[in-house]
């Protein structure tokens, strides 16, 4: 079975069930290797996930009868809709943590979810030193981490493949000086 097959057997199961108009046509994708065959299908609504997952699954099923591996990964298209005022980062074992928790809501369609992304106290301090104090100072410096947050989300959130994040299965991020220095270079945050 080639991709173009293969799309076009899953688009019919799509289309069949009535989800055909979740898909992102441009951010889905097909691809045939050696070993099998890889689906990644991107959802403008989050709320149909577990249908376009059944579909998939059933489809990975009916190939591997015929011979054929199917490796698929089903997301949603997630964006920030809200970020909380941050508290004390809690750990594991339910011990304060060096660092503060951002509690935030993403949106894909008609579907939410609650995530936390935790800033550890290196990266707030280099945000300190990088973008707050060099700032317009009419801003201030939850405003600023705010910020820097809402830009990381983005980054992780745009991610597709194998380095997709599932915020609903992961909930919680961390933001730690690495992820800083990386974001400052790669985002609009760092240019700001």
């Amino acid at each position: 079975m080639t991709s173009t097959e293969l799309e076009r057997l899953v688009r019919d199961k799509m289309n069949a069930a009535g989800l055909s108009q979740v898909i992102d046509e441009h951010k889905s994708q097909f691809l045939e290797f050696p070993d099998g065959l890889f689906a990644e299908l991107v959802l403008k609504d989050g709320s149909q996930l577990v249908d376009v997952e059944r579909i998939m699954r059933e489809s990975r099923e009916f190939l591997a009868k015929q011979g054929v591996e199917l490796d698929s990964i089903v997301r949603a298209m997630w964006t920030v809709q809200n970020i909380d005022d941050p508290r004390p980062a809690v750990g594991v074992s339910g011990g304060i943590r060096a660092a503060w928790a951002f509690p935030v809501t993403l949106v894909a369609g008609g579907a939410t979810t609650q995530t936390e992304v935790d800033v550890t106290y290196s990266a707030i301090l280099e945000i300190r030193n990088k973008l707050v104090r060099s700032s317009d100072k009419s801003l201030d410096e939850k405003t600023v981490m705010k910020e820097v947050v809402r830009e990381f989300l983005k980054l992780e959130l745009s991610l597709g493949g194998e380095s997709y994040w599932d915020p609903i299965r992961y909930p919680q991020r961390e933001l730690n000086e690495a992820a800083l220095l990386y974001l400052l270079m790669h985002s609009p945050v760092g240019k700001k």
